[in-house]
């Protein structure tokens, strides 16, 4: 086997791929190094090219594939391989549930220390494919050609306008989809024609690299409870003469939209959000069901993309907060409020406190929507919020109970402190992210609290993402 000091950057080596870290990377190890290579599974042999030399790591690119892995499948996506949202299409599922528990444990053991802690089994998805409530897709003057089309010779086009996924890597590239398998498959009609009318046009998409061009985002939603549908085009100007033919195609060609839109941003990020919105036909939200409970989820919310599985995963919460109809709640990055309503049947009060007014808003247009009447929101940012701890007790009464839903990149280290000033009997944390998760326990457990049990709940078959819901006790003096 290669010694250690003699492995360098460009060398090439035969790997047995070991299991995935979190992200999706294969993983596998020489001699002391981990060496970590994309787009390869859990009992794989390959040859790969040492691409990165750190201190504690190798990167590395496959070359050439020796054996491939025993529980590597046929993936279902004509796309798989070029765009990047299904890293883990051609893994069986059982393969994926398994790999991502194993990430849970790993990053509460080696970054949290907690040794000897409960992870129950992974909860897994409802539905493999097709569960999405939401897909955005982005315009570009720019098509990402396959390995294939390159190898064929063919002069294929890659300048013109385009509507899809980008390419894994590139910001400026897209693949035109034709077949995506996580949302419903008349998201693919729907983006077939609107691709043929904004190319018969004759406008161009708008590209990053000059700032100029009117195409940028298509946003797609569709309740999979109430089966209604939002189609939202934005631009980066408002066109009359568009407005009137983009309404006439679509509402003729697909009478299931309930809710057609344009919607404008000036905003030179690529980013999917719009200042400014005009409802074309019908009406300007769609509702979604998750348990007993309506939402109206407008363009710019922030909703649990897999709505059959959010409910799953709320009632993992609700189970593990043990509320008995007197408890104070406090619900920290509550968006939308649907935990905050979820969960207010069972306890006396839920105060909800989150970053962003508009979701802020729509909260208390959802507590009016389902006649909940012990729910309070209040904006603001959690670190600022939460600093003044006598004031929010005074205001808001002391939390029996806290649920965290923070996002990806964990909590502000002043919002745990304030946790600990604030001490609730029982945290009910949900993590989109073990290795911040991990981090924040810690800090959480190093005197105040004792971590009871992680539950991992697979939101995003096929990909990467994984949740996990960690309960928290107040340790007794």
């Amino acid at each position: 086997m290669e010694n250690e000091k003699t492995i360098q950057k460009g060398d090439e080596l035969e790997l047995t791929i070991e299991d995935l870290a979190f992200g999706g990377q294969g993983v596998a190890r020489v001699d002391k190094w981990v060496v970590f290579v994309e787009r390869t599974l859990p009992g794989q042999k390959i040859r790969a090219r040492i691409v990165k030399k750190r201190k504690n790591y190798l990167q590395a690119h496959v070359t050439a594939l020796l054996s491939p892995s025993p529980h590597q499948i046929a993936p279902e996506c004509a796309h798989f391989g070029d765009c990047g949202g299904c890293l883990l299409q051609n893994l069986d599922y059982s393969q994926q549930l398994a790999a991502k528990t194993d990430q849970v444990v790993d990053a509460l053991q080696r970054l949290g220390g907690f040794r000897d802690v409960t992870v129950d089994p992974i909860i897994p998805s409802r539905e493999l494919y097709f569960y999405r409530n939401k897909m955005e897709f982005s315009f570009s003057r720019s098509r990402w050609l396959t390995p294939c089309e390159i190898a064929s010779g063919a002069d294929l086009t890659q300048e013109g306008l385009f509507l899809g996924l980008h390419a894994k890597g590139f910001y400026d590239k897209i693949i035109d989809i034709v077949d995506c398998r996580l949302i419903d498959p008349l998201a693919n009609e729907i983006v077939d024609a609107v691709r043929e009318f904004a190319r018969q046009s004759g406008l161009p998409a708008y590209s990053t690299r000059d700032h100029n061009g009117f195409y940028r985002f298509l946003v797609l939603r569709r309740s999979k409870r109430v089966d209604e549908w939002m189609v939202n085009l934005i631009t980066r100007d408002y066109n009359d003469l568009i407005v009137a033919e983009f309404t006439r195609q679509m509402t003729q060609r697909f009478p299931q939209i309930t809710s057609l839109l344009m919607s404008t941003t000036a905003s030179k990020a690529a980013v999917a959000f719009s200042e400014q919105e005009t409802v074309l036909a019908g009406k300007s939200t769609i509702d979604e069901k998750i348990g007993d409970w309506v939402f109206e989820i407008s363009s710019n919310s922030f909703f649990q993309t897999n709505s059959m599985q959010a409910a799953v995963l709320y009632e993992q919460v609700r189970r593990d907060a043990r509320l008995t109809g007197g408890e104070n709640v406090y619900d920290l990055y509550c968006g939308a409020g649907t935990i905050s309503i979820f969960m207010s049947r069972d306890a006396a009060r839920v105060t909800g406190f989150e970053a962003i007014p508009s979701a802020v808003n729509d909260a208390q247009r959802n507590c009016v929507r389902n006649r909940v009447d012990n729910c309070e929101f209040v904006a603001g940012d959690l670190k600022d919020l939460l600093a003044d701890t006598d004031f929010r007790l005074h205001q808001h009464g002391k939390p029996d109970v806290m649920i965290i839903d923070p996002p990806r990149s964990g909590m502000h280290s002043k919002t745990v402190e304030a946790i600990l000033q604030l001490a609730p009997q029982r945290i009910v944390h949900v993590s989109c992210n073990p290795t911040t998760l991990a981090r924040d326990l810690q800090i959480l457990c190093r005197t105040d609290y004792q971590l009871l049990k992680v539950t991992p709940v697979d939101m995003f078959p096929h990909t990467a993402h994984i949740e996990a819901v960690a309960v928290l006790e107040r340790k007794t003096s």
